[in-house]
């Protein structure tokens, strides 16, 4: 349920370094090519992947930031579910009296109905807005920590790209490949979070 627009942003950053990286010179291409022997050449480019949303989620900051969020949105959700119970016990005393009920009993009942139900729908989306709002503020600072961390692990390892797996745009991985969990246990060590 909770699913920022900070991880679309990052997706489309992603898919942005992508498309960057097939624009690279003849003479950098030719570190992707096997030589004459079948076999990849000595400059040949080392790629990582990180998810960074399972990255931010992983990070004690981020479960920290995810259990906040739900509790300050706790009795919200309850408000949320004692209107759509009362919703379904409406329309399900309607359902029962619908036969024995005048035209104009029956349109008032139904213009009641639509009213509460609207009224659920706008509070439902508020609830969802501000979920949205409050992931992003939570998660921004952790994913800056991130890409300074992912920029300073690929330097220390000799990646020369580093993706975003959640973009959808790789279609093979190497074993070994994946930095995610690594990147989760350095963040976890350089920002402790306060209990």
């Amino acid at each position: 349920m909770l699913v920022s627009a900070l991880f679309r942003k990052i997706s489309t950053l992603s898919l942005g370094v992508l498309l960057a990286s097939t624009a690279l010179s003849a003479n950098q291409q030719s570190a992707f090519a096997a030589p004459a022997g079948g076999k990849p050449g000595v400059n040949a480019t080392r790629v990582a992947l990180i998810d960074f949303q399972v990255a931010i989620l992983q990070t004690e900051e981020g479960k920290a930031a995810k259990a906040k969020i739900e509790k300050e949105l706790d009795s919200r959700k309850k408000e949320l579910l004692t209107q759509q119970s009362e919703l379904k016990k409406m329309e399900d005393d309607f359902d029962a009296k619908r036969s024995v009920l005048t035209e104009e009993d029956k349109a008032s009942r139904t213009r009641e109905l639509q009213g509460k139900l609207m009224a659920f729908q706008r509070s439902q989306m508020a609830l969802e807005q501000e979920v949205r709002q409050k992931e992003m503020q939570e998660t921004q600072k952790i994913f800056q920590n991130l890409s300074s961390l992912v920029e300073e692990y690929a330097k220390k390892n000799n990646f020369d790209l580093v993706f975003e797996k959640g973009a959808g745009a790789v279609l093979y991985v190497a074993r070994g490949s994946d930095i995610t969990s690594d990147i989760v246990s350095l963040y976890n060590q350089r920002h402790k979070v306060k209990k």
